[in-house]
């Protein structure tokens, strides 16, 4: 028997606890804090993402769980009656195997970088379109159903070739913070980061480079977690992005801090993991 966290961005940590067999979200800051939710039937993979559409205390929050290599996942109403939770597996598309493997030279398109913003969810974001999720009414009155869609977006941005890609949301707004990396190197001083800020007033919207992130901080680790907080209320740097870099046997992990209004970097090193934890506030502003 085993047990599932892992952190949202919005603060709370989904707890499935097969032992008890109960599943909850959890405060960090409060052990007694805890929204208990319909028990979560089968034992996810460890590095599965957890998302909310808002504050899970107000009706039609939405709780969202992403495979980390299956392209299926898992949604809950929070707090509905009678509610549970509804597996779906999507389809979104192919992408190409290069080594193919066992014969494939193609696989399906997995949800990687994702974020709420606005009732809905966004993902695998790249400079010309990014993918939408939607809960719309299926044909029974008590249930939704997922919509994924495509956005096109406008502008015009120099071609990247590799990158890590994470969507972040801070205070509505939908961010792109882009790892992009420089040759074939790997570790800290191997990539630059770039923020884009997506500019909803256009049709079609579009990404603008961020020239600050409002005094807030964003704060990113591996298998596509982002997350914002008030870099002042918890003494961090304004408009930095604090990324998370796994190292190996040669080249130590590290935690590189990005200024994005100033545009300095800075590195330190920390005890080798295998996965890094944000823990966060439930409100990003309110320590």
């Amino acid at each position: 028997m085993s047990m599932l966290s892992t952190s949202t961005p919005q603060g709370w940590i989904l707890v499935r606890d097969a032992a008890a067999a109960t599943t909850f979200l959890q405060n960090p800051r409060d052990p007694g804090d805890k929204i208990h939710l319909p028990h979560l039937p089968e034992d996810l993979p460890s590095k599965s993402t957890c998302v909310l559409s808002g504050k899970p205390t107000i009706p039609g929050c939405v709780a969202l769980l992403v495979e980390p290599f299956a392209t299926v996942i898992w949604y809950l109403h929070v707090g509905e009656e009678d509610g549970e939770w509804t597996r779906h597996e999507y389809d979104i598309g192919t992408q190409p195997l290069d080594p193919p493997i066992d014969g494939e030279d193609h696989e399906k398109v997995p949800i990687c970088s994702i974020a709420a913003c606005r009732g809905k969810f966004y993902f695998n974001g790249t400079l010309s379109d990014i993918g939408v999720l939607e809960f719309s009414p299926s044909a029974a009155a008590t249930s939704t159903s997922p919509v994924f869609s495509s956005l096109e977006l406008a502008g015009e941005f120099e071609v990247v070739y590799r990158a890590k890609v994470f969507l972040v949301e801070s205070g509505e707004d939908l961010y792109m913070v882009m790892l992009v990396y420089r040759g074939f190197r790997c570790d800290k001083t191997g990539y630059e980061t770039r923020v884009y800020r997506m500019d909803f007033s256009e049709q079609p919207p579009r990404w603008r480079t961020a020239g600050d992130l409002a005094v807030g901080a964003f704060l990113l680790s591996p298998w596509y977690f982002g997350a914002t907080c008030s870099a002042r209320e918890l003494g961090l740097h304004e408009d930095c992005v604090y990324a998370f870099v796994p190292g190996d046997d040669e080249v130590p992990t590290c935690l590189k801090m990005s200024s994005v209004k100033d545009g300095w970097d800075d590195f330190v090193d920390v005890p080798a993991v295998h996965r890094a934890l944000w823990i966060l506030p439930t409100d990003p502003y309110i320590v």
